[in-house]
């Protein structure tokens, strides 16, 4: 009678093993395929602002190699300064690049033809699936083609890849997150990450954005160190752990919050009780190979052991050695509880008497660096940060409960309960994921473009939720068939006297990490308000620890299960055995899931939310995947006009300029103007230098006659943004404010918002707006009365909509250009070095002399005087005092 079910059961068992390939299978396709709008619509288009400059950077690094990558000294930006590329990137993005194009070149070209009568089940079975409604089946091809792809398409390419890298991991996190490590957890979570918007964002094909790849990379490493922690033998991943930490460090600065996640997971594992010799392994081999390949990548250097925001995980560091000493203290004096605790004190106190030391020696020389204004303004109460060119980004104010709803949708609502069945098991994973939950909300809730960090946690929790139903469902069945149900286990705890000469270990025959206990010979009838048993370790458990919140623990549960009535456990655990064992009960569960499940796909709205979740992640695709520099839009009789004025407008530049043409237009511009126009731009989105882009802000801002002035010595063309709808004109108060911050004589300490340069309520311009060069070389001809004097600006081109005007200066210096030009003008910090700085040329020393250095704390200028900007946000929000 046991063979029948046991093949019966064993073949169930592999047809849903078979589904759940399958469906994983189909989910990285989807992931793959929602992601390549922008290329079917547009081709292999970069898009937006930094990929540009990401994808150039891969480029150099293609052709020049590693070493020289590392030394360049870009001087075709932020002209006349240049930029230390080497020394200012996060490279990995570049490096996989790159590796991917080598790797590619050593496979040769290939095409294999596909036999057609071979593929003719599998039509038919595609078939079955389109008709069940399943929607994005891989295609099947004719031919299997192979070519090596240019660095471009790579690039294009690179962030729909890896975007199946992170829904593959994501899930991967939510197993180990999930009570009894479900599959159906980690099915479900792969495709809920495959196509959840908040996913989409940095990832659409053409999106050569450092979060493209980091998430991918976060995502592995925070199951790499969940996993490292699950039992006492597990550290080895932390090696994993500490090897893809590295690689996510040289992918993108919001490395510091990996670090950061994993640091205080780690001393949260102290406060509940569970250190252990595997945890202590795990974090201290984590810490130090991933900080030793931090420090190699040059934009890192020294920060793990000098940076404000990276201090917290190097002392979590510090405090394990110490934890670790006290326990091996502990093993081989025999310490009971007491002796422990005391111990343990005594060492703490010296190790912070010594800490506090080296800190008081320190802290007066300026080693350690203060908190930058991004990662400052996320702790403070309210959303500015005092510098008024962080404040002018739209990315970095608050996220809308609008923006949860459009990002996160319907895997938000039911992300709660995943949190809850999560609750049934607390492994140290669950804990990581709560703790997740809680920095992501917050974070987001301050910076609107960290909602992507949101998508992995999000889609883990509601994987969670799902793939339980998916267990609730199928357990049933797996009964009836012969699997074995709960025979129930111990329940309560006892705090029995511990001493340490032989600690209590783990048996190790035991698969689940658990130890065996021995069944008393004859059981004893429990009398009312006794629950003891003896103490059973769970998996993440090393031995019965003395002392400390472990023992505190157990003295809270032990007094818990000692106020229940005596028989309600085991009525509980009957009624558990009985579920699992009575056939009768085991038919009405499968009998209830089976109408419960029906009912709500058809008339519960579960297949409609669902459907409409799906359309809805399909149409955020579609709108993130216009590049910017070219986009769609629908017209009045319903057809699509592609428009390429950006495009186009870059285009003209290139060929129609000389090679050493200098372009002057806001930050925004520069990497598209070194990456499409391939010319010298003045400053770009990395904003190293606000007094350089002040300058930039206040000139353009000026009134044309002195912006001139000034501009003939920097640039040969000016590019403007026109058309309306987020051209210039509509960024001009703040190129007006992030001047005035360093030019107070702009518009004033007594208009710290630079309300003089704005426009009326009727759309007119204020007095100051209307005389500077930026209003006039937008509005040229096209407002009443405005037309730019063609002895100083002379329009050279304007696209076929309108949206960029390109302007030649009249009269450029060529003494200055050529002055700029000289390496002998460059400041090198040491004689032969290749990092050497660019200077102004000396016909600008009078507008810079006005210069004020501001308060940048990131860049360590502390000497810098406070602009009336930063001074008034101070007052607003902090009362007068430091933000």
């Amino acid at each position: 009678m046991d063979l029948p079910f046991f093949l019966l059961r064993t073949i169930f068992k592999l047809i849903v093993i078979v589904v759940q390939v399958l469906v994983v299978l189909w989910f990285l396709w989807v992931s793959y395929d929602i992601r390549l709008y922008p290329i079917k619509d547009f081709g292999y288009i970069i898009h937006e602002f930094d990929p540009w400059f990401n994808y150039r950077a891969t480029e150099y690094l293609a052709e020049h190699g590693l070493d020289k990558f590392f030394k360049w000294y870009d001087y075709e930006s932020w002209y006349p300064l240049g930029r230390p590329v080497g020394t200012t990137i996060y490279p990995g993005m570049q490096m996989a690049g790159v590796a991917i194009w080598e790797t590619m070149k050593k496979i040769p070209a290939f095409s294999y033809k596909v036999d057609q009568k071979m593929l003719f089940p599998v039509k038919a079975f595609y078939s079955t699936l389109r008709y069940m409604g399943f929607m994005r089946l891989p295609p099947m091809p004719k031919a299997i083609n192979f070519v090596p792809m240019s660095v471009n398409d790579i690039c294009c390419m690179m962030p729909a890849w890896f975007a199946v890298v992170a829904a593959l991991f994501c899930g991967l996190l939510a197993m180990e997150v999930s009570p009894y490590r479900s599959v159906n957890a980690f099915v479900m979570t792969v495709g809920i990450m495959a196509i959840i918007p908040a996913g989409l964002m940095r990832s659409v094909a053409g999106e050569f954005d450092n979060e493209a790849v980091a998430m991918a990379v976060i995502c592995a490493t925070f199951f790499l160190w969940i996993r490292s922690v699950r039992t006492p033998s597990s550290w080895p991943f932390g090696v994993l752990a500490g090897l893809s930490y590295a690689y996510m460090v040289a992918t993108w600065g919001g490395y510091i919050f990996v670090l950061n996640m994993i640091g205080v997971h780690a001393l949260m594992l102290v406060g509940l009780g569970r250190f252990n010799s595997g945890v202590y392994k795990a974090y201290t081999l984590f810490f130090v190979i991933g900080t030793f390949g931090a420090i190699q990548i040059p934009v890192v250097g020294l920060q793990p052991f000098r940076s404000m925001e990276q201090l917290g995980p190097l002392g979590v560091f510090l405090g394990y050695q110490v934890l670790a000493f006290c326990d091996a203290r502990r093993r081989s004096a025999g310490m009971d509880a007491k002796e422990f605790a005391v111990f343990r004190i005594k060492v703490f106190v010296a190790f912070g008497l010594a800490l506090g030391a080296v800190v008081v020696v320190l802290l007066p020389t300026g080693y350690f660096g203060p908190l930058s204004s991004r990662i400052r303004g996320l702790f403070v109460k309210h959303t500015k940060t005092g510098n008024p060119l962080v404040d002018s980004v739209a990315e970095h104010q608050p996220a809308s409960p609008s923006m949860y709803q459009a990002y996160l949708n319907l895997p938000l609502d039911y992300a709660y309960y995943g949190g809850l069945i999560c609750l049934w098991k607390r492994t140290n994973g669950v804990y990581f994921l709560f703790l997740y939950c809680f920095v992501a909300s917050h974070f987001s809730g301050k910076m609107s473009r960290l909602v992507l960090i949101c998508a992995p946690v999000v889609s883990v929790a509601c994987g969670v939720w799902c793939g339980f139903l998916l267990d609730q469902i199928l357990e049933p069945f797996l009964l009836l068939l012969g699997k074995k149900g709960f025979k129930g286990s111990a329940v309560a705890i006892e705090t029995p006297p511990v001493s340490n000469s032989k600690p209590q270990a783990k048996q190790k025959n035991d698969k689940k990490g658990k130890e065996k206990e021995k069944e008393p010979e004859k059981p004893k009838k429990k009398a009312k308000g006794s629950n003891k048993t003896k103490i059973e370790l769970e998996e993440w458990d090393e031995d019965v620890r003395p002392g400390g919140m472990a023992q505190l623990k157990r003295t809270f549960k032990a007094s818990v299960y000692e106020s229940l009535p005596g028989d309600l456990m085991d009525t509980l655990k009957e009624a558990r055995v009985k579920m699992d064992n009575d056939k009768n009960w085991v038919l009405g569960r499968a009998f209830c899931v089976v109408v419960i499940l029906f009912a709500e796909w058809n008339f519960g709205g579960l297949s409609r939310k669902v459907r409409t979740f799906v359309n809805h992640a399909d149409q955020v695709a579609r709108s993130l995947s216009n590049p910017q520099v070219v986009y769609q839009v629908q017209q009045r009789d319903g057809t699509m006009l592609k428009v390429d004025d950006y495009l186009k407008g870059y285009q003209w530049i290139d060929q129609n300029t000389p090679k050493d043409s200098r372009v002057m237009a806001w930050w925004d511009y520069g990497y598209q103007i070194t990456g499409i126009a391939r010319r010298t731009s003045i400053a770009d989105g990395n904003t190293w230098n606000h007094e350089h882009i002040a300058t930039l802000g206040r000139t353009l801002t000026s009134p044309e006659k002195r912006a001139w002035n000034a501009i003939r010595h920097l640039a040969d063309y000016v590019l403007v943004w026109a058309g309306g709808h987020g051209d210039d004109l509509g960024k001009s108060p703040h190129l007006a404010r992030i001047g005035n911050s360093v030019f107070p004589d702009h518009c004033g300490d007594d208009d710290p918002k630079c309300n003089k340069f704005s426009f009326y309520q009727d759309g007119s311009p204020t007095p100051m707006m209307a005389r500077s060069l930026l209003y006039k070389l937008v509005k040229n001809g096209l407002a009443p009365g405005v037309k730019v004097n063609e002895n100083l600006f002379q329009e050279v081109h304007s696209t076929k909509f309108g949206l960029m005007r390109v302007y030649k200066v009249m009269n450029v210096s060529q003494e200055s250009k050529d002055w700029v030009a000289d390496p002998k003008n460059r400041v090198c910090d040491a004689p032969g070095s290749w990092y050497c700085v660019g200077q102004y040329p000396p016909a600008l020393e009078k507008l810079i002399a006005k210069r004020r250095n501001f308060a940048q704390v990131e860049d360590f200028n502390r000497g810098g005087a406070k602009s009336a900007y930063t001074r008034m946000i101070e007052k607003e929000y902090g009362g007068g005092g430091e933000l």
